[in-house]
């Protein structure tokens, strides 16, 4: 059964569908079999993975939000797995999630639908990654219901690291009516740049809120211009950038990702409800 993290926070540009790409390959890397799941309406990392127009795919998570509103055991959404390896896969989205979003909303029992797709097909993964949308709505519900664990990106800002509470809050909500199992990875800081007072101060902020009770990671990625080429490019940043800070800091993520699921794998938690 397969380790499901939802990657999130509701405010955009912290690089949640970076940190996706960037982990899911790692994973990849070192063996294991990978599902990244698009659930961003921009469709960033579909695009990221060399799927230029998503919107014109036949399949993508919007058409199995409604396979699983009308026929929850449909094997016709597994179609909407493409290969970008052999052993890295992924579900595409596009503007249609806009609609899954309001519909979501107003369906009973609408924040399932995530856990009872991933629940036929997680058998075949070893890490399932959901890229969540930059807001708290119904998708990034379901992705929270349907995980095992959350990893929480944030850039060194003062509003981001502000930002966190509302999600946090939101945690506390899911695993007291729908996941108590769900754990949190840790905060990661994204795009660091230890050379600005900003970022300093931010980061001492987050350390003395959050440090002792949810973890900052100790693998801050660090700012770089080569990040900003994923989007345009197939490549991975250890085909880009291989030796750099930036791959090293998600090599090092890759790292603390393996120890914690296989920890918590043996002592029998995070696993589904």
């Amino acid at each position: 059964m397969a380790q499901k993290i939802a990657v999130v926070n509701q405010k955009g540009g912290v690089s949640k569908s970076t940190v996706v790409l960037c982990l899911g390959t790692g994973l990849a890397n070192r063996g294991k079999k990978v599902l990244l799941v698009d659930l961003d309406a921009q469709g960033s990392l579909s695009i990221s993975l060399g799927c230029d127009y998503p919107e014109k795919l036949p399949v993508t998570m919007a058409e199995i939000f409604q396979m699983m509103e009308h026929t929850p055991d449909s094997t016709d959404a597994v179609r909407g797995i493409l290969s970008h390896s052999e052993t890295l896969h992924y579900i595409a989205a596009n503007r249609k999630m806009v609609f899954v979003e309001q519909k979501l909303s107003q369906t009973e029992g609408g924040e399932q639908f995530l856990k009872c797709f991933l629940s036929s097909v997680d058998a075949a993964y070893d890490y399932i990654l959901l890229d969540c949308p930059p807001a708290l709505g119904m998708v990034t519900v379901n992705a929270l219901v349907a995980a095992d664990w959350i990893l929480i990106p944030t850039q060194l800002e003062y509003l981001a690291a502000k930002g966190l509470e509302q999600l946090l809050q939101t945690v506390v909500r899911i695993r007291r009516r729908a996941n108590p199992e769900l754990q949190i990875l840790g905060i990661l800081p994204t795009m660091v740049n230890p050379r600005t007072r900003d970022s300093r101060k931010v980061l001492r902020l987050l350390q003395d809120t959050y440090g002792n009770s949810i973890g900052i990671l100790p693998c801050q990625i660090p700012y770089s211009v080569r990040v900003k080429e994923l989007s345009s490019s197939t490549k991975s940043i250890y085909e880009l950038d291989r030796n750099g800070k930036v791959a090293a800091a998600y090599e090092q993520l890759v790292d603390i990702v393996l120890k914690s699921t296989k920890a918590a794998t043996e002592a029998g938690t995070g696993g589904c409800i």
